[in-house]
């Protein structure tokens, strides 16, 4: 999902994830609902389906696969809203929702989506740092730990964080978790 983030950036989406939930009331091992989250925000969450409704041409994007449109934010002014593509299943849809989030929280100017020959248009240190705290958003650093500490299944994992198998091993692998649970596999048992 990313490639090499700034210096720093990991303590910063850390720093705001923490606070972001503090205000939700929520503490670092909590679930995070991302569609309460976008409440808090003053962001409308849009269903692609309902939008198909009344631009039938629209409804071509409603598709399930993995490079199917899975969110976007739609600027009209300063006011931002979220496009979700609800043919996705939930945890996707959590996903895709708390990177557009980010990009909010991160202030990440808006940019023209496609170039003038219809090529997208990507700008992949902005992605890559959404991505960051999208993920931090949905299962933090610790909780991600203190999955592994406390060895809870991954099926487990996924249902209680509203996460898909992947956004785990995301998770898992950018906090650090992946590497504390290689280690505690590789310490020998029984008493010295």
């Amino acid at each position: 999902m990313t490639g090499k983030l700034r210096k720093g950036f990991h303590r910063e989406a850390n720093e705001t994830a923490e606070s972001i939930r503090a205000e939700l009331g929520l503490g670092n091992f909590d679930p995070l609902d991302p569609w309460k989250l976008a409440a808090h925000l003053d962001i409308e969450i849009r269903k692609l389906s309902d939008i198909a409704v009344e631009e039938p041409a629209v409804s071509c994007l409603l598709e399930e696969d993995d490079k199917s449109l899975s969110a976007a934010t739609v600027f009209k002014g300063s006011k931002r809203r979220i496009v979700v593509n609800d043919a996705h299943g939930l945890p996707r849809q959590c996903s895709s929702i708390c990177h557009e989030l980010a990009h909010g929280l991160l202030l990440h100017t808006p940019a023209i989506a496609f170039n003038a020959s219809g090529c997208r248009h990507w700008d992949q240190e902005m992605e890559d740092e959404a991505d960051c705290l999208g993920g931090k958003l949905l299962l933090t650093d610790q909780a991600a730990r203190g999955l592994v500490t406390r060895n809870v299944a991954a099926d487990a994992a996924q249902r209680r964080y509203g996460i898909s198998p992947e956004m785990l091993r995301y998770r898992l692998n950018m906090s650090g978790a992946q590497r504390l649970r290689q280690s505690k596999n590789r310490q020998p048992t029984g008493n010295r």
